[in-house]
């Protein structure tokens, strides 16, 4: 894809009816619009490798910082924070950006959120990018269950936080089943201070208790139906996310195509970025 014009770096606030959404937006704003969607207690920083790539190729990528656990602002006291309503949140979004569609691109938990909004959604999903993430019964993943079970409890949530204060505990926070190329310091030190504050915490409690298999699995059985495609990207080495995950989506979701990545764990956007940004453009331009 090629672009001309003057490409956005800018960052802003989006006030929804549930609270304000931190927003950065990369590349040409006459681009294809790419919705990047990342996973619990991480940040929108997770996607920066594919999206500068992305950005280079000339897509408008708009990358969002959620409420799950690593936001800024909290958001409003009484807000509903499940995870349909997180994806309506997300088609909000789209729609106050004056935006019709998007191809919108998610991992890990946010890969989940992603099939959900296309489900809720369709209108607003031009196709669907999934890299490595929850479906079906894996909402959250087996692999992970004890720890979200955990992380509804404030205490527990406070307790990391100030474990995170630490550089040795920060060095573990990414162990390499979820990436082997890891992420640097600063980068976890920003997702998990916001651990230390009460409101961000209340917030990352209620998104944690509405999280559920009902919700992956009422999505997987509408998007039989979703006439929009999906590309699949899942790392060969994912300990997170079986591989039998993704084949599944792809052998349900019309039109989907599956890709495996070597040496890659669950963090495929850390692991391969540019190899992804070029599959998302191989696939919207085929």
């Amino acid at each position: 894809m090629t672009h001309g014009g003057t490409n956005l770096d800018i960052e802003r606030w989006i006030e929804t009816t549930a609270g304000p959404v931190h927003l950065r937006e990369l590349g040409p704003p006459t681009g294809a619009p790419l919705l990047f969607v990342h996973g619990a207690l991480v940040d929108s920083h997770l996607w920066d490798g594919v999206a500068e790539r992305a950005a280079a190729l000339g897509y408008r990528c708009l990358l969002p910082t959620l409420p799950l656990g690593s936001h800024t602002r909290p958001m409003n006291p009484g807000a509903d924070l499940d995870p349909p309503a997180l994806a309506d949140l997300a088609a909000e979004m789209v729609g106050q950006l004056g935006l019709r569609a998007v191809t919108v691109v998610g991992n890990d938990t946010g890969g989940g959120l992603s099939q959900i909004l296309a489900a809720r959604h369709p209108e607003l999903v031009r196709t669907l990018v999934l890299t490595a993430c929850d479906a079906y019964e894996q909402f959250p993943p087996r692999s992970l269950r004890a720890f979200f079970a955990l992380g509804r409890a404030p205490g527990v949530l406070a307790l990391g936080g100030q474990l995170m204060r630490l550089r040795t505990a920060r060095r573990f926070a990414i162990p390499r089943p979820l990436s082997h190329r890891g992420v640097g310091d600063e980068v976890v030190a920003g997702w998990t201070r916001p651990l230390r504050d009460r409101a961000l915490r209340r917030d990352t409690v209620k998104f944690f208790a509405g999280i559920e298999a009902s919700h992956t699995l009422t999505a997987a059985r509408q998007l039989r139906h979703y006439t929009g495609g999906a590309l699949l990207v899942w790392g060969s080495d994912d300990r997170a996310f079986a591989l039998d995950l993704g084949r599944r989506l792809a052998a349900d979701i019309p039109g989907a195509r599956l890709e495996i990545l070597d040496d890659c764990g669950a963090f495929v956007p850390l692991d391969a970025p540019d190899r992804v940004a070029e599959l998302i453009d191989e696939w919207l331009t085929e």
